[in-house]
């Protein structure tokens, strides 16, 4: 009966039919067909960092040459890259507000970064209402009243009340009403369990 036999005082593995075969193998591009699927995965091993790629689908044909874009419902949607997609760019983007050293305690954003934020952040947080009260002034960067090492932005008010947020729970906000469906597992597996009260 054959076996595989591998010495570890010399390169040569042996396979089932006791032939050498080189520990330096080149790997060449391969293909993963499924045929009930009329789908291919493909990935190319000689580009290196390729292989950690995810493996790319092309368009299929049916059986009468058109194509099938998946517009009746066949299409796999990964929901968990779709809401990192979407979350991602906005969290990177807060962290830069807070941490890249551009803002100091007190400074106003510019127009830019606070125009992002009342659009594309703030509405989601859960206390939305309360935290604009009588109307946003402007926001700006801060230290936590409670947590005095944690810098987190602050919403001046037209009344002139300073007033923070969670940039998280505004986060977590825009996953709930976008993404119902998955938001809680999501949540649960991406977020840590909070100290605070988040």
């Amino acid at each position: 009966m054959a076996s595989s036999i591998v010495s570890s005082s010399s390169a040569t593995i042996y396979s089932f039919h006791r032939k050498p075969i080189s520990q330096n193998l080149i790997l060449s591009s391969f293909s993963v067909s499924f045929p009930l699927h009329k789908t291919t995965a493909k990935t190319r091993a000689d580009g290196g960092g390729d292989l950690l790629r995810k493996p790319v689908a092309p368009e299929y044909s049916d059986d009468d040459g058109s194509e099938n874009n998946g517009g009746d419902g066949d299409t796999w949607v990964d929901w968990e890259d779709q809401i990192l997609e979407d979350t991602v760019p906005l969290v990177g983007f807060l962290r830069m507000i807070l941490h890249s050293g551009k803002y100091e305690c007190g400074d106003r954003l510019s127009p830019e970064h606070e125009r992002t934020i009342l659009e594309r952040v703030l509405p989601y947080h859960p206390a939305y209402e309360d935290k604009i009260g009588s109307g946003v002034d402007y926001i700006t960067i801060g230290y936590h009243p409670t947590f005095g090492n944690s810098r987190c932005l602050f919403i001046v008010r037209k009344d002139g009340e300073l007033v923070d947020f969670s940039y998280w729970k505004c986060i977590k906000g825009l996953i709930r009403k976008n993404y119902p469906l998955y938001a809680d597992s999501f949540i649960r597996r991406h977020f840590r369990k909070s100290r605070r009260n988040d």
